[in-house]
């Protein structure tokens, strides 16, 4: 089976004893990693401990296809809550994990662990997804990157955690910056929480003067820098931020679910306005709203692009994002290239 939506989340914050297992799959590795580690701490009635945890890769079982069948009928030697954790890397061994799963789905009672096989990206043609979301007492889970609101309410709940408050401005602005992957967003947090001295007297108010001087790119240049630039034909500028943000370390992945993210709410926005709402009133129908410091920017890239040329630029952006999975060419070239190609069309249009 699978589940989606509220019923992902409900089921990861009280899983059910009559799911055997669980594969986390999907092409945000750092939200498969996290959710596997919270399924394991749910599994384990001893929270701290690891000796009931067997951790499985790819190639141990292309060395002894048995083992994992092993693992899952092994007993605990404790008594504690079994765990057996897969990490797939690849598929080449799919027909084999497929029979053992349809072999405990046959016979719950057989398995004396719970499993848990955490994947990258898989297709619906992949072997081990059909057999996990044709059976009875396996689950399957996709693990897609958050959307700019997740990523809000993860930041505060975090910050919140940590007794560290965030005022809202400073929030809309700092979670456009990381949204998309869930390492990258933890890896900013506490990167922020350390700046803010957690844990100890002082500030604990994050302003957005805190974000620019520490989060990814800090006061250097930011992604918002490169995406505005681009979107509004500036050629040299869209040059130089984008080069300007790869020596500050941010990756240029994430620059390109960056504007990924904008085409997208552009084409929300533009598509209000072909059926006759105002520039004004479009915008301030989004959700979460436009950050007040790119309002104009977002104002004069509704006026530039059309419709059409909106669609064809996010479609160009998924190939590219597509291309930096399968292709040997370095991230920065192919996304620099997308991000001169784009501003070139803007700067004609002004």
């Amino acid at each position: 089976m699978k589940f989606t939506g509220n019923k992902i989340t409900s089921f990861l914050n009280s899983p059910s004893n009559a799911i055997i297992g669980v594969l986390l799959y999907g092409p945000d590795r750092g939200l498969v990693k996290e959710r596997g580690q919270t399924l394991t701490k749910a599994y384990s009635h001893n929270k701290e401990s690891v000796l009931g945890t067997s951790v499985l890769t790819s190639d141990d079982l292309s060395g002894d296809p048995g083992k994992l069948d092993d693992e899952i009928s092994a007993l605990s030697m404790f008594g504690d809550a079994r765990i057996v954790r897969l990490l797939l890397d690849h598929e080449r061994n799919g027909q084999t994990i497929s029979k053992i799963i349809k072999k405990y789905d046959n016979n719950p009672k057989m398995a004396e662990a719970k499993l848990i096989v955490e994947a990258g990206e898989l297709t619906q043609k992949s072997v081990i997804r059909k057999t996990f979301e044709a059976s009875k007492n396996f689950l399957s889970i996709a693990c897609y990157s958050l959307s700019t609101i997740d990523v809000e309410v993860l930041i505060k709940t975090r910050l919140k955690e940590l007794s560290i408050s965030i005022e809202k401005n400073a929030l809309q602005y700092w979670a456009p910056l990381i949204d998309g992957d869930l390492a990258l967003i933890n890896s900013e947090i506490e990167k922020m929480a350390l700046y803010m001295g957690y844990g100890k007297q002082g500030k604990k108010n994050i302003t957005i003067e805190n974000i620019k001087e520490i989060a990814a790119g800090g006061n250097d240049v930011t992604i918002s820098d490169v995406i505005m630039n681009t979107m509004s034909g500036n050629l040299l500028e869209t040059d130089n931020y984008f080069h300007r943000a790869i020596k500050s370390k941010l990756n240029s992945a994430v620059v390109l679910r960056g504007l990924q993210n904008h085409l997208v709410r552009l084409i929300q926005a533009k598509t209000q306005v072909n059926k006759g709402a105002s520039l004004e009133s479009a915008i301030n129908s989004l959700r979460p709203p436009v950050f007040y410091m790119h309002k104009t920017n977002f104002m004069k890239h509704l006026r530039i692009w059309t419709l059409s040329a909106l669609h064809k630029a996010l479609t160009q952006s998924l190939v590219v994002e597509q291309n930096l999975k399968t292709a040997g060419a370095p991230q920065e070239a192919m996304v620099g290239r997308l991000l001169i190609a784009l501003s070139s069309y803007s700067k004609r249009r002004n």
